[in-house]
């Protein structure tokens, strides 16, 4: 959906997630955390999915901020291929660019330790 900021979702939510049993970790990470939000003086919203603790598939996203819609589309590409979030994780992604706070958005899954 296009608002300001953008707001891009896929997949479940972690209320859908909850309602199926559906076990799930969430990872979150705030638009002031971002490099190219920092850079660019967007830093309003968040990033933020849930992800199966077990298989590592990413189940969902939503993302408020700039460029919230092309970060859910790449999400949504990891999702069809059935790219785990630890190879997101580890991807590497040119600087400064939105996608590369893909690799912090899932690092906070291993800080966490849900």
């Amino acid at each position: 959906m296009f608002t300001d900021p953008q707001l891009g979702r896929i997949g479940l939510s972690e209320q859908e997630a909850t309602k199926k049993n559906i076990p799930f970790k969430v990872a979150k990470l705030p638009m002031t955390h971002v490099a190219r939000a920092i850079e660019t003086g967007e830093t309003t919203g968040f990033m933020k999915a849930i992800v199966d603790p077990v298989s590592k598939q990413i189940l969902g996203a939503t993302i408020i901020g700039e460029q919230g819609g092309e970060i859910m589309s790449m999400l949504e590409l990891a999702m069809m291929g059935n790219i785990s979030y630890d190879v997101l994780r580890n991807a590497v992604f040119a600087h400064p660019l939105y996608a590369e706070s893909l690799n912090n958005l899932f690092m906070q899954l291993d800080e966490d330790k849900q």
